[in-house]
Formats: C-alpha cells, structure tokens, sequence
C-alpha cells in the first residue's frame, strides 16, 4: 500500500513542478519538490520492506543484487533520457516524464499480491527504541555511516581528479561512467551470489579489503588506460560490497518493523557517503589528490574492526 501511496505523492507533486516556473516562484517549487523527495523516499523505504518480507537469509544476496542492478541501470538510463528531454523539450519537461516514470513502475506491483508476515498492530515507535537496546544494533549503528565514508570520499573526489589532473574531458569522464555502469551490474550479481553462498561477513571482509587496495592504486595512475581500467574494476568491486552489506543490514533487521528499521540503517549510510561527499573539496585543498585516494584507502579499514564483533540475533 506504502509503494503507491509513496509513489502517487511523488507523482502528484512532479506534475504540479512541470507548470511551476522556479525563477518567479521558488519557495512553492522548493516545498513542492521537497514534498516529491518524501513521496520517492516513502516508495523506496516501502519497497526495502516488502523485499525483506518475501526474502529469506539464504537469498537476501541475490535480491539485493537485482535491486541494485535495477537502480544502477535506471540511472544510467534515466540520465541519459532526461538529459535529451531538457535539451529537445525544456527542463521542465523532466519532471512530467519523470511522473511517468513512476506511474510506470506503479502497474507491475498493483499485479503482485502482498503478502505480510507481521499483520499485529505494534508501536513503531516503541519497537525501534527497544532494538537500540542491543548489542548489535549499537554496534550497526557505530559502523554503518564509517563504512560509507571512504566510498562518499572517492565517487565526489575522482572525477575533480580525472577533470583537473589528468585532464578528461566531460564527455569522457561521461563515457567513462557510463561504460562503469555495466561493470556494477555484473559486480552487483557476483557480490549478491557470494554473499548467500559465502555468507556476509566473509564478502563484506573480501571486497572492503579489495576495494582498499584497489583505491590506493589510483595514486600511481599515469596514463588514461590505466585510470579507466581502475575504475571498472573499483566499480565492479564497489558494487558487490554494497549487496552484500545491504543483505546485512537486512539481515539485522527486525521483520516487524522492517520498512522503519531497514530506513535507519539505510539513512546512516547516506548520512556518512553524502557528508564526506561533501566534505571532499575541502579534503583535497589540505591534502591535494594523491593524498585524498590515501585517506579514501585508509578510511574503508577500520570499521572491519567493528563488524567483527557484530553478532545477529534478531531472527
């Protein structure tokens, strides 16, 4: 029910932001554009619930792969066609097909029966604070947004590099990530199939390990070849970490609270990756570029410290 009430929100105000022009009237298209954030942000958290409930611990992997895959390719997809929108039909026309957009994803679940686990009325609320009591939970959420800061660090930090370094053009740095758009997809299956036959921590260990050493090697990059090949393997590599952790953070979820539980620990994630994001041009004035990769390399270590001490008992 959440996914269309999330959705149509979402909807609603994109249409009304296609008639509103930003330049006379900004604060409306502000609090409207806004109030479509939390209508896709509804959608989403009632989305990552509804996969917890009809997933198992044995195919949390895999499920989070294809929802990752769907995101990376809707993306890569959808940059490219609101691009040709606003260059072809005007800026403003993004948001009426970005509308249809959603009422297209709306048709195929109004078809799929929910089916809910957990249907006694509860105190959200209630529930929530209890999980910050144990252990695991404490411990989540002391790792969650450390582990999204060196991965925050590196997406904001390497395109300034490959720009102001090495010298790229935009349409390069465009084809590039366009083209690493593939490599995440087949990361985002391997990682997904690892994790449920390896299990979580294991692949959690192997890619943060991998993707350390593989950021670090970004410092003795000399050539454009050698800088684009890094990048498909770092993409490769970042997404097969991301399933595999968001198949963890479901894993730590309680089920009976699912979509609220699983939203925090997907909120601590952002709030770590958007904050060092932000940070990164700061970073790269006090330490120039080499030295940004360095801490980028560093930074994803440590809270392996932390995971290692993470034992799920929720089920």
């Amino acid at each position: 029910m959440f996914v269309f009430i999330g959705g149509f929100i979402a909807i609603i105000c994109l249409i009304i932001l296609f008639f509103v022009n930003p330049s006379t009237y900004l604060i409306p298209f502000t609090i409207i554009l806004f109030c479509s954030q939390i209508g896709q942000t509804i959608l989403d958290s009632a989305a990552d619930a509804w996969g917890i409930d009809v997933s198992t611990k044995e195919n949390r992997g895999r499920i989070n792969g294809a929802m990752h895959i769907g995101m990376v390719l809707g993306s890569g997809f959808g940059i490219i066609i609101l691009a040709f929108i606003a260059e072809f039909f005007g800026y403003n026309y993004i948001f009426l097909f970005s509308a249809v957009f959603i009422l297209i994803n709306l048709i195929l679940p109004a078809f799929i029966k929910e089916t809910t686990k957990f249907v006694k009325k509860q105190n959200v609320l209630k529930s929530l604070f209890k999980e910050f009591k144990k252990k695991y939970v404490k411990l989540l959420l002391f790792y969650i947004p450390l582990a999204s800061v060196g991965g925050g660090i590196f997406t904001f930090g390497l395109p300034l590099y490959a720009s102001n370094v090495l010298g790229f053009s935009t349409g390069l740095i465009g084809i590039t990530a366009g083209i690493g758009y593939i490599f995440q997809v087949i990361g985002s299956i391997v990682g997904g199939i690892f994790s449920d036959k390896k299990g979580r921590k294991k692949t959690i260990y192997i890619y943060t390990i991998l993707s350390a050493f593989f950021v670090l090697l970004v410092i003795f990059s000399t050539s454009i070849s050698y800088i684009i090949i890094l990048y498909f393997i770092i993409m490769f590599v970042f997404a097969g970490f991301t399933v595999s952790i968001l198949a963890f953070y479901m894993d730590a979820t309680n089920p009976k609270i699912g979509g609220s539980h699983f939203s925090l620990y997907n909120g601590l994630a952002n709030l770590g990756y958007i904050t060092a994001g932000s940070a990164t041009g700061s970073i790269i004035i006090l330490l120039g570029y080499n030295y940004i990769f360095v801490l980028c390399g560093l930074l994803l270590l440590p809270p392996l410290l932390i995971i290692r001490f993470i034992r799920i008992n929720n089920q």
